[in-house]
């Protein structure tokens, strides 16, 4: 038992049973706003502060679109929008610290991605802290999972972000520490392992 609902190129179908109610939206009305979040919402990622310093001017920034996509080299990619002071920090000095948060990090990850440099020093709103990073100008935030040094080796406009591809100059990472989960807008901790089979 179930009904479906057509709207322009968006498709609902719910399927009722006895003991399951699924919704599944599908189209390709991009244009939707809502469409979109729905479908981002859907996803889960760890959530990462992006740190800068251009000279006197210094950021931290949070950001969910961060992720490690090879190995040998060591690399990391960050998605900013070019509206955001960060990404003019990034390309005046082609590197960014990357900082994956732990699980007791949920205030410095919402302060650094709720505020914007332009007219907020966010180091003043918590209680950030951080160390010296040995290869790049920017500060490295403790208590992460992982803190990655990077110096950008390729940018790419796609859509309303830039991808940032840094190469890891220098790596720390915290094997006692979980990583902070983000989905729906809303941290989550890590659950129990799932079994493969």
């Amino acid at each position: 038992m179930g009904w479906q609902l057509f709207s322009d190129s968006i498709k609902v179908s719910v399927t009722f049973t006895e003991e399951v109610r699924m919704a599944i939206f599908e189209g390709n009305q991009f244009d939707d706003r809502d469409f979109r979040r729905g479908a981002w919402h859907q996803t889960a990622t760890t959530v990462a502060m992006v740190t800068t310093r251009d000279g006197d001017r210094e950021n931290v920034m949070a950001c969910e679109w961060a992720m490690i996509v090879t190995m040998n080299p060591m690399r990391f990619v960050v998605s900013v929008g070019p509206r955001h002071a960060t990404h003019g920090l990034i390309e005046a000095t082609g590197e960014f610290g990357l900082n994956f948060c732990s699980d007791q990090q949920a205030r410095l990850s919402h302060v650094s991605g709720s505020y914007s440099f332009n007219d907020t020093n966010k180091w003043e709103l918590a209680d950030f802290p951080t160390y010296p990073a040995k290869t790049i100008t920017a500060p490295m935030i403790e208590g992460c999972t992982v803190n990655a040094e990077c110096k950008v080796i390729s940018a790419q406009l796609l859509g309303d972000h830039t991808v940032f591809i840094g190469e890891a100059q220098w790596v720390r990472y915290d094997t006692e520490l979980n990583p902070l989960l983000y989905r729906a807008g809303k941290y989550w901790y890590m659950g129990e392992q799932i079994p493969k089979d």
